[in-house]
């Protein structure tokens, strides 16, 4: 109890002397910048076990919501991994993946259509189709129900 009298009587103004309080200047607030994130570097692909190299992009990076049509920022990320694809003397598999929002035929379709633009543009660029495979594999992983960006994506595996 003693203790406590000690705190409050710590805490207390000595004798009602106001004169010598100092409040606190007043705080100023600076909004943070908010900036898009930056496409994410595509110039690198991961070895995976079993040989075979890898790399992911988010669909809405390359895509609009709802869209299989590539943006112009997905042509220009698209074009820095050029370069590995024209050395590989394998097959190219494009792979197509979704979230769980919506109906699993529409996402299987989605997520096919992307690829397959993906594809196209490959093509485009002087890699021959007969090393072009292209698979959609919808919401596969996805929780049913769930926008989940991370499920979003196209895959370019060199085998």
């Amino acid at each position: 109890m003693t203790a406590a009298l000690g705190l409050v009587a710590g805490c207390s103004s000595s004798g009602g002397d106001t004169a010598s309080f100092t409040p606190a200047p007043r705080a100023t607030r600076i909004a943070p910048a908010v900036a898009a994130d930056p496409l994410p570097p595509l110039s690198k692909f991961i070895t995976q076990p079993d040989g075979s190299q890898v790399t992911t992009v988010s669909a809405d990076y390359l895509f609009d919501s709802n869209s299989s049509e590539l943006r112009r920022e997905a042509v220009t990320a698209l074009g820095q991994i050029l370069p590995s694809i024209r050395e590989h003397p394998g097959h190219i598999a494009v792979i197509g993946y979704s979230d769980g929002l919506g109906r699993t035929e529409d996402n299987l379709r989605l997520s096919q259509d992307r690829a397959k633009a993906v594809e196209s543009w490959l093509a485009t660029q002087g890699i021959p189709g007969s090393l072009l495979e292209v698979e959609g594999k919808g919401e596969e992983g996805a929780q049913d129900g769930v926008a989940d960006a991370s499920r979003r994506r196209v895959e370019i595996v060199l085998r």
